[in-house]
């Protein structure tokens, strides 16, 4: 039910199947105009922080480049405050 709420709830949010069965996962693309809606989202629902994650994607152009995480992130962490996971795609 958290998952439709989301969607219906915040914008540009969306919803898919985990592949744990009775399970879904919410995403939303990060930006400072969904901020009010998702901690409202987050308060109302009462979210634990332990089901709480930001997803970040890399994309390398190069071999060992440097990613910086964008500042979007940081204020988001000083509203609701969670774990960062990177993943990073290897271009073409």
């Amino acid at each position: 039910m958290q998952a439709f709420t989301l969607q219906k709830e915040v914008d540009g949010a969306y919803y898919s199947a985990s592949k744990r069965e009775g399970r879904f996962v919410g995403s939303v693309k990060l930006c400072e105009h969904i901020f009010d809606e998702l901690n409202i989202f987050f308060v109302r629902q009462q979210i634990d922080i332990a089901q709480c994650d930001i997803h970040i994607v890399a994309k390398l152009e190069q071999p060992n480049q440097l990613v910086a995480v964008p500042l979007v992130v940081n204020k988001l962490l000083k509203h609701i405050d969670c774990q960062l996971t990177f993943s990073v795609i290897a271009g073409d």
